[in-house]
């Protein structure tokens, strides 16, 4: 009788269930890329819906810190991101960032969907825009100005860590380590979906004092 080594018996059954896995995973990727294409074909075929209730984004000009007149040059970056700015405050905007495309176009229709991706996209331009002034105000010294800028970036509803943690920064840079203690009690008590990783990269921000 021919005895075969328990460690091959090992070996045999462990390719037979990394085999057995690798069926199952591929039958799961392969249902899930069904499902996917099935929701797809009904998103493309979903009928316009009335979007006229559908609450958008306003914000005053109040919003964008301006340096006072004569600071900078129209050439200035700093100048063109404000007009930008100011331009993009007439537009619609809205935020759609819960919403895959997919979802976008069942829910209110395939004939919505690039007037709905156009007021998306504004709004992320707008807070990109806000966040190239913030930049520009803080490459030249001008702490105020950027402090206020990412605190207006988060009043309209930025939850780009970087947003929050560079505004951190300048607050040690002018020594008022309270001003970050309190934009971590807010960020805690707000529904950013991010603010986990918020708190935590704000405080390490903290601890550097």
């Amino acid at each position: 009788m021919i005895t075969i080594p328990v460690f091959i018996i090992i070996f045999i059954i462990f390719i037979a269930w990394t085999q057995y896995e690798m069926k199952k995973s591929s039958r799961e990727a392969k249902k899930k890329e069904d499902e996917f294409w099935a929701r797809e074909l009904e998103a493309n075929h979903a009928p316009k819906r009335d979007i006229s209730d559908i609450p958008l984004l306003h914000f005053e000009e109040s919003i964008i810190p301006v340096a006072p007149e004569g600071t900078f040059t129209d050439e200035d970056d700093v100048t063109g991101y404000i007009k930008e700015l100011k331009g993009l405050l007439r537009e619609p905007m809205i935020d759609l960032s819960e919403y895959t495309n997919t979802d976008l176009k069942l829910k209110y229709g395939i004939g919505n969907f690039k007037t709905l991706s156009n007021y998306d996209s504004n709004y992320s331009s707008f807070l990109l825009l806000l966040t190239n002034l913030a930049r520009g105000y803080e490459r030249r010294d001008m702490h105020d100005l950027a402090a206020a800028t990412y605190l207006s970036l988060i009043e309209c509803g930025s939850v780009k860590l970087t947003d929050y943690t560079e505004l951190a920064e300048i607050y040690l840079k002018t020594d008022e380590p309270a001003k970050i203690s309190a934009l971590i009690d807010t960020v805690e008590l707000s529904d950013n979906p991010r603010k986990s990783g918020i708190v935590d990269a704000l405080k390490r921000v903290l601890a550097k004092y």
